[in-house]
Protein backbone atom coordinates (compact mmCIF):
# COMPACT_ATOMS: atom_id res chain seq x y z
CA UNK A 1 0.00 0.00 0.00
CA UNK A 2 2.95 2.20 0.67
CA UNK A 3 3.98 1.51 -2.50
CA UNK A 4 0.93 3.11 -4.08
CA UNK A 5 0.86 6.38 -1.83
CA UNK A 6 4.25 7.19 -2.85
CA UNK A 7 3.89 6.40 -6.88
CA UNK A 8 0.81 8.86 -6.38
CA UNK A 9 2.62 11.31 -4.77
CA UNK A 10 5.04 11.31 -7.44
CA UNK A 11 2.28 11.00 -10.43
CA UNK A 12 0.31 13.96 -9.13
CA UNK A 13 3.52 15.59 -8.12
CA UNK A 14 3.98 15.77 -11.41
CA UNK A 15 0.74 17.08 -12.89
CA UNK A 16 0.50 19.43 -9.64
CA UNK A 17 4.34 21.14 -10.40
CA UNK A 18 2.87 21.53 -14.46
CA UNK A 19 2.18 24.79 -15.35
CA UNK A 20 -1.78 25.64 -15.60
CA UNK A 21 -4.68 27.28 -13.12
CA UNK A 22 -3.64 25.62 -10.04
CA UNK A 23 -0.20 26.80 -9.99
CA UNK A 24 -1.67 30.33 -11.72
CA UNK A 25 -4.09 30.69 -9.28
CA UNK A 26 -1.93 30.20 -6.48
CA UNK A 27 0.81 32.56 -7.79
CA UNK A 28 -1.39 35.20 -8.29
CA UNK A 29 -3.51 34.73 -5.51
CA UNK A 30 -2.00 33.03 -2.82
CA UNK A 31 0.42 35.19 -1.67
CA UNK A 32 -1.88 37.58 0.89
CA UNK A 33 -3.16 34.82 3.09
CA UNK A 34 -1.14 31.02 1.72
CA UNK A 35 -2.78 28.72 4.27
CA UNK A 36 -6.56 29.37 3.81
CA UNK A 37 -6.01 30.20 -0.08
CA UNK A 38 -4.15 26.85 -0.89
CA UNK A 39 -6.55 24.68 1.71
CA UNK A 40 -9.61 25.75 0.08
CA UNK A 41 -8.27 25.46 -3.21
CA UNK A 42 -6.74 22.32 -2.97
CA UNK A 43 -10.52 21.03 -1.09
CA UNK A 44 -12.04 22.40 -4.30
CA UNK A 45 -9.78 20.44 -6.64
CA UNK A 46 -10.20 17.19 -4.17
CA UNK A 47 -14.06 17.23 -5.09
CA UNK A 48 -14.04 15.79 -8.25
CA UNK A 49 -10.77 14.29 -7.81
CA UNK A 50 -12.69 11.96 -5.40
CA UNK A 51 -15.74 11.69 -7.34
CA UNK A 52 -13.02 10.35 -10.15
CA UNK A 53 -11.32 8.01 -8.04
CA UNK A 54 -14.66 7.11 -6.44
CA UNK A 55 -16.34 6.46 -10.05
CA UNK A 56 -13.48 4.55 -11.14
CA UNK A 57 -13.55 2.50 -8.36
CA UNK A 58 -17.52 1.41 -9.13
CA UNK A 59 -16.91 1.18 -12.73
CA UNK A 60 -13.42 0.11 -14.05
CA UNK A 61 -14.44 -3.35 -13.09
CA UNK A 62 -16.91 -3.24 -16.35
CA UNK A 63 -14.44 -1.35 -18.97
CA UNK A 64 -14.04 -3.67 -21.56
CA UNK A 65 -10.27 -4.48 -22.60
CA UNK A 66 -8.70 -2.75 -19.35
CA UNK A 67 -5.68 -3.53 -20.42
CA UNK A 68 -5.82 -1.80 -23.83
CA UNK A 69 -6.88 1.82 -21.78
CA UNK A 70 -3.81 1.34 -19.17
CA UNK A 71 -1.60 1.29 -22.53
CA UNK A 72 -3.37 4.20 -23.99
CA UNK A 73 -3.31 5.95 -20.40
CA UNK A 74 0.69 5.13 -20.17
CA UNK A 75 0.72 6.59 -23.64
CA UNK A 76 -0.94 9.45 -22.96
CA UNK A 77 1.37 9.93 -19.69
CA UNK A 78 4.55 9.97 -21.89
CA UNK A 79 3.29 12.47 -24.16
CA UNK A 80 1.99 15.01 -21.44
CA UNK A 81 5.26 14.24 -19.73
CA UNK A 82 7.22 15.33 -22.92
CA UNK A 83 4.75 18.11 -23.45
CA UNK A 84 5.76 19.45 -19.75
CA UNK A 85 9.18 18.71 -20.17
CA UNK A 86 9.83 20.86 -23.48
CA UNK A 87 7.55 23.95 -22.24
CA UNK A 88 8.51 24.10 -18.74
CA UNK A 89 9.56 27.72 -19.60
CA UNK A 90 6.31 29.00 -20.44
CA UNK A 91 4.51 31.22 -18.11
CA UNK A 92 1.38 31.48 -16.42
CA UNK A 93 -0.71 34.35 -15.43
CA UNK A 94 -3.63 35.50 -13.67
CA UNK A 95 -5.57 38.48 -14.06
CA UNK A 96 -8.15 38.65 -11.30
CA UNK A 97 -8.95 37.89 -7.55
CA UNK A 98 -10.56 35.19 -6.10
CA UNK A 99 -12.42 35.20 -3.03
CA UNK A 100 -13.85 31.93 -3.37
CA UNK A 101 -10.81 29.16 -3.49
CA UNK A 102 -12.91 25.86 -2.88
CA UNK A 103 -14.91 26.95 -5.36
CA UNK A 104 -11.93 28.25 -7.57
CA UNK A 105 -10.22 24.90 -6.78
CA UNK A 106 -13.60 23.03 -8.64
CA UNK A 107 -13.25 25.48 -11.77
CA UNK A 108 -9.85 25.31 -12.48
CA UNK A 109 -9.91 21.19 -11.97
CA UNK A 110 -13.10 21.02 -14.17
CA UNK A 111 -11.81 23.63 -16.50
CA UNK A 112 -8.78 22.14 -17.20
CA UNK A 113 -8.81 19.94 -20.08
CA UNK A 114 -5.38 18.41 -19.20
CA UNK A 115 -7.29 16.98 -15.78
CA UNK A 116 -9.92 15.35 -17.83
CA UNK A 117 -7.30 13.52 -20.49
CA UNK A 118 -4.94 12.19 -17.72
CA UNK A 119 -7.96 11.07 -15.59
CA UNK A 120 -9.77 9.47 -18.76
CA UNK A 121 -6.86 7.52 -19.95
CA UNK A 122 -4.07 7.45 -17.30
CA UNK A 123 -5.82 7.67 -14.20
CA UNK A 124 -8.33 4.70 -14.98
CA UNK A 125 -5.34 2.85 -16.41
CA UNK A 126 -3.37 3.22 -13.02
CA UNK A 127 -6.11 2.33 -11.20
CA UNK A 128 -6.98 -0.59 -12.62
CA UNK A 129 -3.69 -2.34 -12.25
CA UNK A 130 -3.06 -1.26 -8.93
CA UNK A 131 -6.73 -0.54 -7.67
CA UNK A 132 -5.74 0.61 -3.88
CA UNK A 133 -8.24 3.93 -3.91
CA UNK A 134 -7.49 5.38 -0.86
CA UNK A 135 -3.59 5.04 -1.02
CA UNK A 136 -4.08 6.46 -4.48
CA UNK A 137 -6.28 9.78 -3.67
CA UNK A 138 -4.28 10.51 -0.24
CA UNK A 139 -0.87 10.57 -2.50
CA UNK A 140 -2.56 12.03 -5.07
CA UNK A 141 -4.14 15.17 -2.71
CA UNK A 142 -0.88 14.81 -0.98
CA UNK A 143 1.15 15.88 -3.80
CA UNK A 144 -1.44 19.01 -4.20
CA UNK A 145 -1.14 19.84 -0.90
CA UNK A 146 2.60 19.71 -0.44
CA UNK A 147 3.55 21.49 -3.84
CA UNK A 148 0.83 24.17 -3.70
CA UNK A 149 1.64 25.23 0.01
CA UNK A 150 5.29 25.50 -0.91
CA UNK A 151 4.63 27.53 -3.57
CA UNK A 152 2.23 29.80 -1.87
CA UNK A 153 4.64 30.07 0.43
CA UNK A 154 7.18 31.01 -1.78
CA UNK A 155 4.67 33.75 -3.37
CA UNK A 156 3.81 34.95 0.03
CA UNK A 157 7.52 35.53 1.58
CA UNK A 158 7.90 38.09 -1.58
CA UNK A 159 11.08 35.79 -2.25
CA UNK A 160 11.70 33.79 -5.81
CA UNK A 161 12.55 31.13 -4.24
CA UNK A 162 12.63 28.71 -6.94
CA UNK A 163 14.13 30.98 -9.20
CA UNK A 164 15.66 29.91 -12.39
CA UNK A 165 15.15 26.56 -10.67
CA UNK A 166 11.37 26.00 -11.39
CA UNK A 167 11.85 25.61 -15.06
CA UNK A 168 14.11 21.89 -13.65
CA UNK A 169 11.21 21.37 -11.47
CA UNK A 170 9.22 21.37 -13.65
CA UNK A 171 10.86 19.21 -16.55
CA UNK A 172 12.34 16.69 -14.02
CA UNK A 173 8.41 16.18 -13.21
CA UNK A 174 7.66 16.00 -16.82
CA UNK A 175 10.32 13.25 -16.93
CA UNK A 176 8.96 11.31 -14.60
CA UNK A 177 5.89 11.58 -16.06
CA UNK A 178 7.30 9.67 -18.69
CA UNK A 179 9.49 7.27 -16.56
CA UNK A 180 6.33 6.43 -14.83
CA UNK A 181 4.51 5.93 -18.25
CA UNK A 182 7.07 4.06 -19.99
CA UNK A 183 7.42 1.43 -17.19
CA UNK A 184 3.67 1.13 -16.77
CA UNK A 185 3.74 0.38 -20.87
CA UNK A 186 6.61 -2.54 -19.96
CA UNK A 187 4.00 -3.72 -16.53
CA UNK A 188 1.25 -4.30 -19.46
CA UNK A 189 2.94 -5.59 -22.40
CA UNK A 190 5.27 -7.66 -20.14
CA UNK A 191 3.67 -9.02 -16.89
Amino acid sequence: MIEIVVASFLIGLSGAASPGPMTASVLGLGSRRPVPFVAGLVAGHGIPEIAMVAAIAYGVRDVPYIDLVALIGSGVLVALGAMQFFRAGETVTVSREATAPVALGVACTLGNPYWWVWWLTFGVGFLALHPSFGAFFIGHIGADIVWLGLLALAASRGANILGSHYKKVVQASGLAMIVFGLYFIQTILLP
